[in-house]
């Protein structure tokens, strides 16, 4: 978990953003020029065999942190939200409750696989994120090896391959 320093506040309409302790400031919200929800066309979901789960991915997380977007879930194989989040790239990157599992770049943008230091089983989950203005696309994957498809594979390749068909459909900032 993110750990915040302070809540930010509204002044004259605009919401201040908010820092984190790692000393590095999220937006007040999360980025809202692309929705994980209807933005990705039904040939790149079905390209990945995946299906809309049953409850959004939307999230008011403690502290300040933001998801908006969709869970989906690929049959045995991975199962992934598809959020945008306030948190950025670089704030992953800071923060000491991550260990990075790579760092890539995804049509131009900064992109990174991460896990919790704790996370028994990092194989198992990623979390990607690409680059967005105000914040970042998450992806978050669950990958069980009890999955016949797909369990047997990296989760953080996986979510790499996944990103690079999502990512493109993202607006410049």
């Amino acid at each position: 978990m993110l750990l915040v320093a302070g809540c930010g506040s509204e002044t004259e309409g605009t919401a201040s953003p908010v820092t984190t302790t790692t000393g590095l400031p999220i937006a007040a919200e999360a980025p809202s020029s692309f929705d994980p929800c209807t933005d990705i066309p039904q040939e790149v979901l079905a390209s990945e065999d995946l299906r809309r789960g049953v409850t959004d991915a939307n999230v008011d997380g403690s502290r300040g942190i933001k998801w908006r977007g969709c869970s989906y879930v690929a049959p045995d194989s991975y199962a992934v939200g598809i959020t945008t989040t306030n948190l950025t790239v670089d704030v992953v990157r800071a923060n000491a409750d991550y260990t990075i599992q790579g760092e890539y770049t995804v049509d131009g943008r900064t992109a990174l696989a991460a896990n919790s230091v704790d996370h028994p089983e990092p194989r198992r989950r990623c979390l990607f994120y690409v680059a967005m203005e105000g914040g970042s696309l998450e992806l978050s994957m669950s990958n069980p090896s009890s999955n016949d498809k797909t369990g047997h594979l990296d989760t953080c390749e996986l979510a790499l391959g996944l990103a690079e068909k999502v990512v493109p459909l993202i607006p410049d900032a």
